[in-house]
């Protein structure tokens, strides 16, 4: 019992009711499936022509061609219209009469309705097959139908004029919006269509997106689902067997979300996220099929069309990137992958704008809309950029979670660049309380290099077969800049005409609407229209819609002085023909209105040849403003060009201002993180309260220890330092220190201070009361002490304390940059003495270079509160390097508030040590390099002497690193590394290196791992694994960080330091230590 076409009519009819009185429809969906279940559920129906019905918008593999000026001509043929009945037919035409063409046949049917004898109703499945013949043969439709077109009966308009003359006015009037594929503004959800037809046909369409292989599945699987009472479990598992992709039908996308702000993305998400760059391509479906032979491939468009033909330069480049027909394919039968189609251009070294395409990729064989593109050079191609895989051979991977999926694509898929390579990520714990700083570090860059945005994936499996809580959350989130508040704000524009969309118009509850879509227009002479009146010459550069509270403002409030196009003398117009489409320009307004627009980015339309909006939406319309002040054509390719090209070295600046408006754009303008980086020293970005100055005095944290190595980072932190000066028994400089060593120790403070966003120099103020001054390595306050030579007081070691007993402040009196600050004290080995500070101008860069004539000064400031400290005489005049680890990289271990007292503790413990300890300095097993200079000639930097990023650091060398790497070596000794650890297990087994030293008489130097993450990962990880463990032996308390970097960290601080090298880059990174930085142990 087929499924006659009139009882569909009754249900569309009842929802568009609905629809107009604002109502929901879903009541009556699934009201008429229940009353009709017996008719679907018949052995003769047919559910794939009943969802092509009520869903026409999800049939893109068919083509019609035909549009409403076309389809009239039909209606007039098929029911041989006189000419009342044709103007009857046509008055659709006309602006304010409030009718399509669909109720222009209604009511023509109703005049004079067709006779139709009974049993000759046209059913659903009929309907169907005269569509699906119709458009097997247009060559716009997918290959799949086209090749069924020798199956069918060969259809025409004169069959579709036939089936006119068998409609009743109700079915004549939705076959009409069937056939222009449209039932606007009546929308079914379509997953509420696809419940009521079978429970699991939603799932069944995820993985094979396809009416008829979809219904197949399902129906292969009738009569062996789980009941109801099962647990979810063993449901879950039993449709992951049974629900598995098919080679050659599309599998659906996952759910996706726009990111509003940081706050909405940390909302949406949970657990490790692999932040993914966004490239600005067309969305690729790669299937492969091994058992083809040669025609082995088959490529989707996001829309679902076949689009294999289409891009025919890409096969070579997919064959290859994948190894197919070579002994080292990684797969045997087949594969699904996901990717981005782009266009590189090999001079240039990067991906060109999104319009390149058009130039690239044909549409059935040929080239559209690309007479006004530039002609294409040799060194453009195509590329193609992959970001997942969803089945390899017989394994399907829609259950499998996304971290292991993109480590299988990585293991099958041979990178070239430029041709076929992954998408750059990086991982972000959106569980960490840093979580909201490094996506919005990442954001930031991201926005300051140009690119389109963000995706954000979290580490799920593609789709949820479990039908758990989240089954319906979204998989990915998408961020680009112009979802955010009004970031994607351009400026004003003229509208300088419209036209009329009457289909457009039924979606407006406006009466007597004359307008639907907008022309902006730019003035080419503005500065002749002001200077001497000259006749406005706009160039139209996009055409726009509004939503329904605009229009009714423009309706009651604009008055534009609407003439038709033709008769209009008042402006010149000037209309690219990209731009001429359906609606035409019917009126011209000589006193254009004004909108406020914004958009996505900028793009070049086909057949323009200028850059115009993308995306474009109008966020105001403004009454009170002229249109002599819009936005000139020339200024809007000016700002084109600024917002696409990306510069040629990122601007710091910049990357500052974009966090600092990120923030702003959380909820009420408070960043989501504010609280946690008033509580820690870690933001990157400035926090509610915090000005843009003591945002730029602040230094960015390394991320948290479980972060992997792939992980965005932000710049190497500066440590804080004690300088100990004034060792008497020597020859010293005019400025008291001595003119051949000095014993330096860089101390971190292993404790969480608070940030006081209200005053940040009144933190130190309060921290005065003890001579305690902390300066920040790269922005000095504007004053520091000086040390008074003879001007000195006693210390009273039983009252002061020394540092053994010096008082801690509060928690909320210290500064949040106090870790990140350098502390010097000035000591005298031999007495007991404190210089009282002077304060004095600080007017120079405090860096003092190695080799200039201040090359013996340090920058100093005062602790009263002190011990005596002696020297053994041995020790005093020798260079000792010993570090321990930095706050910075305490900050971003995701230290739990436990662990912080647990640190706090530590501190004043090694402070007790400071006072009690030793009187002579004793080395540490391979931590410490003490040499007398009569003993060895030491080595410094070629580049920056004493001053070098890696002096006073002990390397170790992965195993791979030290077997006779003549430019390691070379390297290591141009930078004067000399306490080199080739031996990593002899050091580990020792346990020392391990060790924070728990005194402060003894400098322990810092500890740097160097490894080739690029050519050896799985050594770098098993170092990793090995250092992890031997910590687990040693107290909590005391056991260091260590920092793990590719060896090539070497060469870009050679760039960093080489003052000849003006031009400073890292492969698009702030610093060599982010590029390199591999994890954190």
């Amino acid at each position: 019992m087929r499924i006659p076409f009139s009882l569909v009519c009754e249900l569309l009819d009842e929802a568009y009711a609905l629809f107009l009185s604002r109502k929901d429809h879903k009541a009556a969906v699934r009201s008429w499936f229940q009353h009709h279940r017996d008719r679907i559920n018949a052995h003769d129906a047919s559910l794939s022509a009943l969802l092509s019905t009520l869903l026409p918008g999800m049939r893109s593999d068919r083509v019609y061609c035909i549009q409403a000026t076309r389809l009239e001509k039909i209606i007039a043929r098929g029911l041989c219209l006189g000419s009342s009945r044709v103007a009857e037919l046509t008055r659709y035409r006309s602006s304010g009469n409030d009718v399509d063409l669909a109720d222009c046949v209604e009511r023509v049917l109703s005049i004079t309705p067709n006779c139709v004898p009974r049993g000759y109703e046209i059913t659903v499945e009929e309907i169907d097959e005269l569509l699906h013949s119709y458009a097997a043969g247009i060559k716009w439709s997918s290959p799949s139908i086209r090749a069924t077109s020798s199956l069918l009966t060969q259809r025409n308009q004169r069959d579709l004029e036939q089936v006119y003359s068998r409609l009743t006015p109700l079915e004549g009037k939705w076959f009409t919006r069937l056939v222009l594929k449209t039932f606007e503004p009546l929308i079914f959800e379509s997953n509420q269509v696809f419940r009521e037809c079978h429970p699991r046909l939603p799932l069944a369409l995820k993985v094979r997106e396809d009416f008829s292989a979809a219904l197949e599945l399902v129906q292969s699987c009738k009569g062996t689902f789980p009941s109801h009472q099962t647990n979810r479990k063993t449901t879950g598992d039993y449709l992951i067997s049974k629900f598995v992709p098919q080679i050659g039908t599309k599998i659906g996308r996952q759910t996706w979300a726009k990111g509003r702000s940081i706050k909405h993305c940390l909302d949406l998400g949970h657990g490790r996220v692999s932040v993914e760059y966004k490239a600005d391509g067309e969305y690729c479906q790669i299937h492969v099929d091994l058992t083809k032979g040669y025609d082995n491939l088959k490529i989707f468009s996001k829309s679902g069309k076949d689009s294999t033909e289409d891009r025919e330069k890409l096969h070579s480049v997919i064959k290859s990137s994948l190894n197919i027909g070579k002994p080292n394919c990684q797969f045997q039968k087949s594969c699904i992958l996901e990717g981005e189609l782009l266009v590189y251009c090999d001079l240039e070294k990067k991906i060109l704008p999104f319009h390149r395409i058009r130039n690239h990729v044909t549409r059935r064989g040929r080239f559209l809309n690309t007479d006004a593109d530039d002609r294409v050079t040799p060194h453009e191609h195509l590329m193609i950029l992959y970001y997942d895989v969803l089945l390899i051979d017989d394994r399907p991977l829609l259950h499998v979670r996304h971290s292991e999926r993109f480590q299988l694509l990585s293991s099958i898929v041979t990178c070239r660049q430029g041709y076929a390579e992954l998408v750059s990520r990086e991982l972000v714990d959106f569980d960490r309380p840093l979580a909201a700083s490094n996506l919005r570090n990442i954001f930031a860059k991201t926005i300051t290099r140009k690119e389109e945005g963000l995706v954000l994936k979290m580490d799920i499996p593609y789709f949820d077969f479990f039908g758990g809580p989240c089954s319906f959350a979204p998989q990915c989130i998408k961020l680009k800049k112009e979802y955010i508040g009004t970031f994607g704000e351009v400026g004003d524009f003229s509208v300088v005409g419209a036209g009329y969309d009457p289909n457009k118009a039924k979606q407006y509850k406006i009466a007597n609407l004359k307008w639907t879509h907008f022309y902006l227009g730019c003035l080419t002479n503005k500065e002749e229209v002001k200077q001497w009146s000259h006749k406005p010459k706009f160039t139209v550069v996009k055409v726009v819609e509004i939503n329904e509270t605009l229009l009714k403002s423009v309706v009651q409030f604009g008055n534009p002085m609407a003439k038709p196009h033709d008769e209009n003398a008042q402006t010149e117009l000037l209309i690219q023909p990209g731009l001429e489409l359906n609606p035409k320009l019917t009126v011209a307004f000589t006193n254009p209105l004004v909108f406020d627009m914004r958009c996505f980015n900028f793009d070049k339309d086909g057949n323009t040849g200028f850059w115009s909006l993308r995306f474009p939406a109008v966020s105001k319309v403004h009454f009170d403003r002229d249109w002599m002040d819009c936005v000139a054509f020339d200024e809007l390719q000016e700002m084109a060009l600024m917002s696409t090209t990306a510069p040629d070295l990122p601007d710091s600046q910049e990357n500052l201002e974009w966090i600092a408006k990120l923030e702003g754009a959380d909820p009420r303008g408070i960043a989501v993180d504010a609280v946690s980086q008033q509580t820690t020293t870690t933001a990157s970005g400035p926090s509610q309260g915090q000005s843009f100055q003591s945002l730029r005095q602040s230094t960015p944290q390394l991320p948290s220890k479980d972060t992997i190595a792939r992980t965005a980072v932000p710049e190497q932190p500066s440590s804080v330092g004690l300088s100990f000066s004034g060792l008497r028994g020597h020859e010293h400089g005019d400025d008291g220190f001595s003119s051949d060593t000095q014993t330096t120790a860089k101390v971190s403070q292993k404790q969480e201070s608070i940030d006081c966003p209200s005053d940040h120099q009144g933190s130190q103020t309060k921290r005065s009361s003890q001579n305690i001054h902390i300066q920040d390595e790269r922005h000095p306050p504007l004053k520091r002490h000086k040390p008074i030579m003879g001007a000195e007081d006693p210390i009273n070691s039983s009252s002061q304390g020394g540092i053994g007993q010096q008082s801690r402040n509060p928690l909320a009196d210290i500064s949040g940059n106090y870790s990140q600050a350098r502390t010097i004290i000035s000591i005298s080995s031999q007495e007991t003495e404190i210089h009282k500070p002077e304060v004095i101008d600080l007017t120079l860069s405090p860096e003092i270079h190695p080799l200039s004539k201040d090359a013996g000064k340090s920058r100093e400031l005062d602790i009263s509160t002190i011990d005596e400290y002696k020297l053994d005489p041995l020790t005093s005049a020798t260079d000792v390097h010993l570090s321990r680890p930095s706050q910075h990289a305490e900050g971003h271990s995701g230290a739990s508030p436990e662990q912080g007292a647990d640190a706090l503790s530590s501190h004043e413990g090694e402070k007790e040590g400071g006072k009690h300890g030793s009187q002579s300095l004793q080395p540490a097993f391979g931590t410490i390099s003490a040499t007398t200079p009569a003993q060895n000639e030491t080595q410094f930097c070629i580049y920056t002497a004493r001053g070098c990023k890696f002096s006073n650091t002990s390397i170790i060398l992965a195993p791979s690193l030290h077997g006779g790497d003549l430019e390691v070596s070379g390297l290591l000794k141009n930078h004067g590394v000399q306490n080199i650890i080739v031996d990593i297990e002899e050091w580990l087994n020792d346990n020392q290196g391990l060790l924070e030293t728990t005194s402060y008489k003894i400098p322990q130097s810092e500890t740097i791992v160097l490894v080739d993450s690029i050519a050896n990962g799985t050594e770098m990880d098993g170092i990793l694994s090995r250092i992890e463990e031997s910590r687990k032996t040693l107290p909590s308390d005391r056991r260091r960080w260590i920092r793990i970097y590719d060896w090539h960290v070497l060469k870009y601080i050679s760039i960093l330091e080489d003052e000849t090298i003006t031009k400073k880059y890292y492969d698009g990174f702030s610093d060599p230590w982010t590029r390199w930085y591999c994890g954190l142990v």
